[in-house]
């Protein structure tokens, strides 16, 4: 060891760990590295371990590293934890570390640390305990610190204010989105895909950010559905009332069906400005995307799904009855209503004559069947109570766009 003395943070709360690492530090690099109280503030910190144990604990790390741009800060992970680490990409950090961590090991990437501290280009190497994942290819505007932030308020984790405000650094000011959309799709020609050598996924993203200003839009992606985060104009309270946003949407969809053969459904949610809350929009916006359609088959919105119970109550025995020979006496019975009374009121509150929804339902069971049984298109309309194949065909392709056989030709849209 060289004979500059390093000055160094441990902000590690178990204290037995806590002894541990300094012991291990006082013996290995004694008269090289002093160790600072955490309440006291030099005028620069060479070296900082930070002991991860918890989500915010990242928020920390990044406020502390605002502050001290220059400093080596090592994580110290609590393997329960280890998904959260390509955050440590974002933040550049050369080293980090899983409990529990062996001595040997421990002085090592230590020492590798010090040694790199007067070069530039000082990278993780596999000796660091882990690998940590890729940076974010050149496009992709929402970094690992934001998407586990946005992944966590989605499925409603985090539950404080505290936790809400200390995270507020991650994004621009009013930065965060309002509405979620819930995208689904297929390519109606796979082997072009592979052939140009572009990934769906990706293709769509570009195609809706090219639409929106800058920061007003980011991604999600889960394998077989993508989520688009949306901050809609104060002045809005719904995403259909944006027109200019809503336009934009059906502009990409068109463009992309036109240009790659991607066609997408897309599942809107309700706008929460607060924060705390758009963990509903996301739920909202699966169930418009898996219900009838008011007006679009390719953007639904979840404000068009009737809230009245008894048409609700209606919908859903279609739905278990729908491979029945159901008639709309049958099904108005169900809350005891007149056929003329609950025709009129079942289109009110669906969009939909009590026929064409049923044939929604139908062909949304077909769909899954045409894309995971090798059933004949012959079985399947028999199956689902259509009269023929070929009427059955030929109004499967008036709501989703092609033919049955070609809709098997088609390949899901997996978005990872």
């Amino acid at each position: 060891m060289d004979e500059k003395v390093y000055s160094m943070k441990l902000v590690v709360r178990d204290q037995m760990e806590y002894e541990k690492l300094e012991d291990w530090i006082t013996e290995e690099f004694m008269g090289n590295i002093a160790l600072v109280e955490e309440e006291v503030k030099p005028t620069y910190i060479h070296i900082a371990i930070f002991e991860v144990s918890t989500w915010h604990d990242w928020v920390k790390i990044h406020r502390f590293h605002k502050r001290n741009k220059e400093c080596k800060i090592i994580p110290l992970l609590e393997p329960t934890l280890l998904y959260t680490s390509p955050l440590a990409v974002e933040l550049k950090l050369s080293s980090l570390i899983v409990k529990s961590v062996k001595k040997h090991k421990f002085i090592r990437i230590l020492k590798q640390v010090i040694g790199g501290i007067s070069s530039e280009g000082h990278v993780l190497t596999s000796d660091n305990v882990i690998g940590l994942h890729e940076e974010p290819k050149k496009g992709n505007h929402t970094f690992p610190f934001q998407e586990a932030f946005l992944r966590r308020l989605l499925s409603g984790e985090i539950n404080s204010e505290e936790e809400l405000i200390q995270s507020r650094s991650l994004f621009p000011v009013d930065g965060l989105p309002s509405v979620v959309c819930f995208i689904q799709g297929f390519i109606r020609c796979p082997s072009f895909q592979e052939k140009q050598e572009w990934h769906a996924s990706m293709i769509i993203q570009d195609h809706f950010r090219k639409r929106f200003r800058e920061g007003w839009v980011s991604f999600l992606s889960y394998r077989k559905h993508l989520l688009m985060l949306i901050r809609i104009p104060s002045k809005y309270g719904s995403l259909k009332q944006w027109k200019e946003g809503e336009e934009s949407i059906l502009d990409a969809i068109e463009g992309l069906e036109r240009e790659y053969g991607i066609h997408l459904y897309i599942g809107v949610g309700s706008i929460y400005r607060e924060p705390l809350l758009l963990h509903h929009s996301y739920r909202e916006a699966y169930k418009a995307r898996r219900t009838s359609p008011y007006e679009r088959l390719s953007l639904r919105y979840y404000e068009e799904i009737t809230k009245d119970q008894q048409i609700q109550k209606c919908t859903d025995y279609i739905a278990h009855c729908c491979t029945d020979n159901l008639s709309i006496k049958q099904v108005a019975e169900q809350i005891n209503f007149s056929v003329p009374y609950f025709s009129r009121f079942f289109k009110q509150e669906t969009g939909r004559n009590f026929v064409e929804y049923v044939t929604f339902v139908r062909l949304q069971r077909a769909v899954w069947l045409l894309r995971h049984t090798n059933h004949t298109i012959e079985y399947i309309a028999e199956e689902l109570g259509f009269n023929t194949p070929n009427y059955f065909s030929g109004t499967f392709k008036k709501y989703v766009g092609l033919p049955p056989r070609e809709y098997r030709r088609t390949e899901e849209i997996i978005f990872i």
